[in-house]
């Protein structure tokens, strides 16, 4: 069963404290930007080596007509959005503890256009766009993220996948130095996302060099 709206205020209030949660609602619900890069990587540059799973884990590769597998508290609100993706001809690729899903990862290998963001990316023939990599996190510290993002970078070299891209937060330090461990480097396209009172749009730009990751925002002094 997914959780209510308000346990999981609480349950991220407990765990990241009260500040933190009203900066992520203010975010979520108010405004927020943010400033991403397309990060790629072709089957030359590629080092992700075979995937193992550890104990409890196991990988799963869904396509359209699959069935969507029980999912952890932290991603049951996502199941409509997960159907949705499916029936749209997405691949879902789900690591599993126990056999209930704790983390994905969506894959288009077409043309994809998101209206909500309002943002479209186009896929040639032998490439593939990955796009909202989640995993629990408690899962996170676990390890359990470079083990499914293994397997995922690697299940596309599998399918004959020329290049594969996804468009990666510069604050967002672990997806970065995830993919970049992997073989994958900018491509010279800046991303940047708007949201204000759930109206979102984006803004897409080119840059030459490398961007790297964003400092992190200093507190203010009282």
């Amino acid at each position: 069963m997914a959780e209510s709206f308000v346990a999981r205020l609480r349950r991220r209030a407990a765990q990241q404290g009260v500040r933190r949660t009203l900066a992520k609602l203010w975010g979520d619900h108010v405004f927020r930007h943010s400033e991403s890069v397309i990060l790629e990587c072709n089957p030359e540059l590629l080092r992700a080596g075979d995937p193992r799973a550890a104990e409890g884990i196991e990988f799963l590769t869904l396509r359209r007509g699959d069935a969507v597998p029980p999912l952890c508290p932290w991603l049951a609100h996502r199941r409509g959005d997960f159907d949705a993706m499916l029936a749209d001809g997405k691949l879902g690729l789900f690591v599993l503890r126990d056999g209930v899903a704790v983390g994905c990862v969506w894959v288009s290998i077409e043309d994809h256009h998101d209206p909500k963001a309002r943002e479209h990316y186009r896929v040639a023939p032998g490439e593939a766009y990955h796009y909202s990599l989640l995993v629990e996190p408690e899962e996170r510290r676990r390890g359990t993220s470079m083990a499914f993002s293994r397997y995922f970078v690697s299940s596309l070299r599998s399918l004959g996948i020329q290049r594969q891209f996804g468009v990666v937060d510069r604050a967002n330090r672990a997806s970065y130095q995830v993919l970049s461990h992997f073989g994958y480097r900018e491509c010279g396209v800046r991303v940047r996302h708007f949201y204000l009172l759930h109206t979102r749009w984006t803004r897409v730009s080119s840059y030459a060099g490398t961007l790297g990751l964003s400092e992190p925002r200093r507190r203010r002094r009282a």
